[in-house]
């Protein structure tokens, strides 16, 4: 088709990358893990390790670690990246090229800032040391000692000032943790170290000690089973003992081993700082997140859930993560393969319960709801604010894959803070939710597409101001009009409102226009096989780099599955192969037909392989004819913990 575009002038705006928005993970234009928040001169710092990719690691455990960047907010929810303020190799002491700078820690002492890290020495004295650099600003320059600091070594060193100004470091991992006073220069030790005492067995690491109401927190990842939850212990002294009083924070449980965490108050709340792999899928590419905390009546922390929505402030004039959710049941939420990270919510039915709360209306008068989503069939979903309707939208039917943004009017204008809830009704299954923006009658919504570029008078492409897309007054819109080159009219679709149109001749107030893909479906041959990767959709596993080249499938527990609705059935299939990988023994794959509870045409025992990426292929016979283009499920069955992974698919 053609599309009828005003070739004129569109302003470029462009998306700062040393900023984000505090939905987590808190900032995704780098990996940033062990996040340390402090508060200095009101503003609200975080000093974590950084986490990289290296062409040959020289770090630990697969940790590849070069240096330290440092962040700020005000508001809680834009983050400023400061740039790096230590190196690897701008340490006198430490290894070159060791990338091997682990946990850290910042506090202010007299108008000083001191940051402690650990280490590899150049000496060889011991696995890490621990360093202190000095700066005027909490940005720095930060001016590292000449050497580590002598009569301790260990990991992940906490800095803790009490009120009578005697001074703590906490640091060690292991089954014991250990402290030492600090003399007041912050450079050296007072005292040898000593054991914390009261702490319960197993692994622990990472400590972090605050004070609240005369009670002493004792804070740290604690592994009892199978990865770190944050758990804390509570005193009287910062020197102990302390009472274990349990966790805060769960476990991961999709392959992430580590957490490290702090906890800070500013401006009257508390939170809890964490990483985890949110963006990579990669337990050693971490991302440091925040949530709130509370305390009950007799000072304890009840245990919280990890969550996406994070501690932003959100603003019903800006676009918000659907996926950010504060309530979200029988549905999930999945990473897109959007060039940003981005994250949908899918798997929705009619008994999805999905709730955003705390989202500031001010005094704006709203008059229209825009959603971004897919579905292949029609649906509805109906908005509540503080669990009084205010829209109905109706869904249209698009083709596989495709994103529309669509709107419907508000039935009144909510004000201030308002919690907002969806309902789903008619056909959900294979319905997505991206973000949704509320407008005021004279707006117009210009929609962020994914796979569609778009360009000013001039030819050059246009870089989107957020993520989402930008909103105009109808006058701005109609002089800052994009358009498509040639060759990608032919392979783009054009929507206002959610209805295919081939102009923007006619745009009017109150309008949502959006792009999407017109591009065919990738069809993959059966016999000649399919990558594993290559599914359609996929509930419960991730993907990963794989040993053979490509990616794999992996982190596989019982109940998920992959769905692929792209496979050529030239003639009815005898055989299936997998290619699979794991260390244990006892999994199944069972291919069914059609649905999760389909016909089973295969089922085939997973045996070990002796590792998770020693691949070998299993073979076996397909008991029932399948049909061209039918969709095919693989149904992993299995007892707990990771199963296997999962390379590719073959039919014969």
């Amino acid at each position: 088709m053609k599309l009828n575009f005003k070739r004129v002038f569109f302003l470029i705006g462009f998306w700062l990358s040393l900023q984000g928005q505090a939905q987590n993970p808190l900032v995704t234009h780098r990996f940033s893990a062990d996040p340390t928040a402090r508060v200095m001169n009101d503003t609200l710092f975080v000093f974590p390790s950084s986490d990289t990719t290296c062409a040959q690691i020289k770090g630990n455990n697969g940790f590849c670690m070069p240096d330290y960047h440092v962040y700020s907010t005000t508001d809680l929810t834009t983050w400023k990246d400061h740039g790096e303020i230590l190196s690897h190799n701008t340490v006198p002491w430490v290894e070159e090229n060791s990338y091997g700078m682990w946990a850290p820690d910042c506090i202010e002492k007299d108008g000083k800032y001191y940051f402690y890290f650990p280490a590899m020495p150049k000496d060889k004295s011991a696995f890490r040391r621990i360093g202190v650099a000095v700066a005027d600003t909490p940005t720095g320059p930060y001016t590292p000692e000449n050497s580590y600091i002598e009569g301790i070594e260990g990991i992940d060193p906490n800095v803790f000032i009490d009120d009578d100004g005697s001074i703590f470091l906490y640091f060690g991992g292991g089954e014991n943790l250990f402290f030492v006073e600090l003399n007041q220069d912050m450079k050296s030790i007072k005292t040898k170290p000593q054991k914390v005492q009261g702490l319960p067995s197993k692994y622990k690491e990472g400590p972090f000690v605050f004070k609240r109401n005369d009670k002493y927190y004792f804070t740290f990842p604690h592994a009892p089973g199978p990865a770190e939850e944050i758990s804390y212990a509570v005193g009287d002294s910062p020197r102990g003992p302390f009472e274990y009083k349990g966790k805060v924070l769960e476990h991961w449980k999709d392959g992430c081993w580590t957490n490290h965490h702090s906890f800070v108050e500013y401006k009257n709340e508390w939170l809890l700082f964490y990483h985890h792999m949110d963006i990579s899928g990669n337990k050693h590419r971490r991302s440091m997140c925040a949530d709130r905390i509370f305390f009950d009546e007799n000072g304890d922390i009840p245990e919280i859930k990890a969550t996406q929505r994070g501690i932003a402030k959100l603003f019903a004039k800006d676009p918000i993560q659907l996926d950010k959710y504060s309530v979200l049941e029988n549905a999930t939420v999945v990473k897109t393969d959007a060039p940003e990270p981005n994250w949908v919510v899918k798997r929705i039915s009619n008994k999805t319960k999905l709730t955003i709360n705390d989202i500031n209306f001010e005094k704006s008068k709203f008059e229209q709801i825009a959603l971004f989503v897919s579905a292949t069939q029609k649906a509805q979903i109906d908005v509540f604010a503080n669990s009084k309707k205010i829209a109905e939208i109706s869904v249209p039917k698009m083709k596989e894959g495709e994103w529309r943004a669509i709107k419907a009017p508000l039935e009144f204008t909510p004000k201030g803070m308002q919690n907002l809830s969806f309902k789903f009704s008619r056909d959900t299954e294979f319905l997505s939710l991206d973000w949704m923006q509320c407008l005021t009658k004279n707006q117009v919504l210009l929609s962020k597409s994914y796979d569609v570029e778009l360009f000013n008078h001039l030819n050059q492409r246009i870089v989107w101001e957020g993520s989402k897309g930008k909103v105009y007054s109808l006058k701005e819109f109609q002089a800052l009009t994009p358009h498509l080159l040639e060759e990608n009219k032919q392979q783009a679709d054009l929507h206002i409102n959610g209805k295919k149109v081939v102009s923007l001749d006619d745009v009017k107030k109150g309008d949502v226009i959006s792009f999407s893909s017109d591009k065919s479906r990738k069809i993959y041959n059966a016999f000649d096989g399919i990558e594993a990767v290559n599914f359609s959709d996929q509930e419960g596993v991730m993907v990963e780099a794989c040993k053979l080249g490509g990616k794999n499938v992996g982190y596989i527990e019982n109940g998920d599955y992959l769905i692929f609705n792209n496979l050529k059935f030239h003639h009815v299939p005898q055989k299936v192969t997998i290619g699979v990988a794991t260390p244990n023994t006892g999994g199944v794959v069972e291919i069914r037909k059609e649905n999760l509870d389909g016909e089973l045409i295969a089922s085939i025992n997973i045996q070990k392989t002796g590792g998770w990426q020693n691949w070998s292929s299993v073979t076996e016979n397909v008991s029932s004819e399948i049909k061209d283009n039918e969709k095919i499920y693989l149904v992993f069955k299995g007892s707990k913990g990771f199963l296997m992974n999962i390379k590719d698919v073959r039919f014969e």
